[in-house]
């Protein structure tokens, strides 16, 4: 039970639910001029009540995905239109099943997300229509995924249990799997306009590093070659969760405060920076940081202990 834990307890049972965390979503405006951000204050998007975690922005920015049990015993995948002026939760799924980590998938008419069955055990990444009905279990025999990045319709990476967590390749039609990396935090990204992989190596239990491996090390994992992960950035102490500017810079969480590294993938000495506090507004601390791509609009998951 202890990897469940460490990775929130994804699997959801009605026993395992009340152990979920209490947490809330956020969401907030973001204003630039020139090298200068500004973040404007932040509206409630979920009831204080509950667990809402796991933003996502789809690819045009039109929708915010989340998870929530606030309205359900169960947890379940909910949208936002962020075209309204009246921010309104809508339900996507509505099962028997839990799920988390919602993404759009290839499709423009699908998402996946992580199904957790019924037998509360089972880890599938499934794809849904995006009117909330199942439509394909991806590779059935894998049972322990915990959250995932698509590269293509073909390939994916998963981050899987139990500890010490660890990152797949997986090439759907050749039925590979390819181990890329061990002693991983959740938070990882793959970014297509650049074929890399950007992940928390968690190996040193002093610091947490954030390292890339370029498409050319990809490729070499694949064929069986050794390949080392570049160095982009230290994690904030004890912190794993960030997300990517477009310009390469880095937004992370920290005891209340937003921080911003200004793109470390091209300049080595950036340091973190504070871009924001938000403990004025009773926010001590906050984990899932989203960002719409053209960053714009910032998501972020408050705890409960935050008044």
């Amino acid at each position: 039970m202890k990897y469940l834990i460490v990775c929130l307890l994804l699997l959801a049972s009605d026993g395992l639910l009340a152990q979920l965390p209490t947490t809330s979503l956020y969401l907030m405006d973001v204003e630039r001029n020139g090298k200068t951000i500004r973040i404007l204050p932040p509206k409630l998007i979920s009831k204080k009540s509950g667990y809402n975690n796991q933003p996502y922005f789809a690819s045009d920015d039109k929708y915010l995905y989340f998870v929530s049990s606030k309205d359900t015993s169960n947890v379940e995948v909910m949208r936002v239109d962020l075209s309204k002026k009246r921010l309104k939760i809508q339900r996507v799924t509505k099962t028997k099943e839990a799920e988390y980590s919602p993404k759009l998938a290839i499709a423009d008419d699908e998402f996946s997300c992580v199904r957790v069955e019924q037998d509360k055990t089972t880890q599938h990444l499934a794809i849904y229509s995006t009117k909330g009905k199942l439509k394909n279990i991806v590779e059935p025999d894998l049972k322990n995924i915990g959250y995932y990045e698509w590269i293509n319709q073909n390939e994916f990476i998963s981050f899987e249990l139990p500890e010490p967590f660890y990152l797949v390749h997986h090439n759907i039609s050749q039925q590979k799997a390819d181990t890329i990396a061990t002693n991983i935090g959740r938070t990882f990204y793959y970014q297509q306009a650049k074929s890399r992989l950007i992940f928390v190596d968690k190996s040193d239990t002093n610091k947490s590093l954030i390292k890339i491996y370029d498409s050319g090390q990809l490729r070499n994992i694949r064929r069986g070659k050794k390949a080392t992960a570049i160095v982009v950035s230290e994690t904030l102490q004890k912190e794993e969760d960030y997300c990517l500017m477009q310009d390469g810079s880095l937004l992370m969480g920290q005891n209340g405060i937003l921080y911003i590294k200004k793109n470390p993938f091209k300049n080595i000495d950036a340091k973190w920076e504070k871009l924001h506090d938000f403990r004025n507004l009773g926010i001590a601390k906050f984990s899932r940081i989203a960002i719409t791509r053209d960053n714009t609009k910032i998501a972020i998951v408050v705890f409960k202990e935050s008044k």
